[in-house]
């Protein structure tokens, strides 16, 4: 729950499944001393989580743009937390500026690479600087790739959504990782939040730190379709298709990676309900679960007037997807 704005008593948090479905109470995780405002020991707003096949948490602590953190100027941060011991923090990285600015920074989505080592690649979202940053378990660093297709297209902002004018410019956001297979590398697909284009690239590029000192690794960062809506949150299973949110429909897109992006279609929408779809995962009965959160209202400059009887947000289960995410039941047969 990151803090867009102030009076977020708490910035990362769970409840049970077997809860109400309105109005659930939210308990702050691992406890409230990790949730303590202006102490940059705890989480301050966080906005982006992954869980491991080891049950370890990757939580992004870094979200360091806006008025609401009062001025702290805490290092952006990636967190790992033991699920199986209660959470308890087995790991904290701290992002030096040169990586994340913690005044502007914007870390927003992860995923997990360990088919060879332990990687995770993180968006920075950030107005200022914005990136994608790769980061090593095994060596505890970081690095940066900057690209012209991380940042906003023009033409993608000035919609309206939900009777408000969407005219926000922002850079890459989502971000997507393809499942293990023996036959190549696995690719990163990302997007910026303001655009149309859905670009990839090879891990094998981002693995390697020494791929920075020449700037023709751009050269190896794929066009991969043009998508009819911007895209916030996206996520693939571990057969290669990819779902991705279209914002400007209220809805969800789907793409396989064996196929032209063409071949891409639509398979859920509804302007009344999905509102903003962002965060997405997907469970090991093959269920998706897709976010809904008004975001664009929130981060936005727009004041807010919401009736108590006004639901912001909510989480949707699309069904029967037979798969499971892309860290699990790799493509052996590829």
């Amino acid at each position: 729950m990151p803090k867009f704005r102030s009076g977020v008593p708490a910035t990362l948090g769970y409840f049970h499944m077997s809860s109400k479905s309105v109005n659930t109470l939210i308990t702050p995780f691992p406890n409230w001393k990790k949730n303590i405002p202006d102490d940059c020991d705890s989480f301050q707003s966080v906005i982006g989580t992954e869980i491991d096949r080891q049950g370890i948490m990757w939580v992004l602590d870094g979200h360091r743009a806006g008025n609401a953190l009062n001025g702290l100027k805490c290092p952006p941060k990636l967190v790992l937390l033991d699920l199986n011991a209660e959470g308890v923090v087995q790991h904290v990285m701290n992002f030096p500026n040169e990586i994340c600015l913690s005044d502007g920074g914007f870390l927003n989505d992860i995923v997990i690479d360990d088919a060879d080592g332990t990687f995770a690649y993180i968006t920075d979202n950030s107005q200022i600087d914005p990136g994608l940053i790769v980061y090593s378990r095994s060596e505890n660093k970081a690095w940066k790739f900057r690209d012209g297709s991380m940042f906003p297209e023009i033409s993608a902002s000035n919609y309206l959504l939900d009777g408000s004018l969407v005219d926000i410019l922002a850079p890459i956001d989502g971000i997507a990782l393809s499942p293990f297979t023996r036959k190549k590398p696995r690719t990163l697909y990302f997007s910026s939040l303001t655009g149309y284009g859905l670009f990839g690239i090879s891990t094998d590029i981002l693995k390697n730190k020494d791929s920075l000192k020449d700037p023709t690794w751009r050269r190896s960062i794929q066009i991969i379709g043009q998508k009819v809506c911007s895209t916030d949150g996206m996520i693939m299973d571990s057969n290669g298709n990819l779902y991705f949110g279209l914002l400007c429909l209220s809805g969800v897109g789907k793409w396989n990676m064996f196929e032209r992006f063409g071949f891409s279609r639509i398979i859920y929408s509804n302007p009344k309900t999905m509102i903003w779809p962002d965060g997405f995962t997907i469970d090991f009965d093959g269920n998706l679960y897709v976010l809904s959160n008004y975001a664009f209202r929130f981060a936005g400059n727009e004041t807010l007037f919401f009736t108590p009887d006004v639901i912001k947000m909510r989480i949707h289960k699309l069904g029967g997807i037979g798969a499971v995410n892309y860290m699990y039941n790799f493509l052996e047969h590829y």
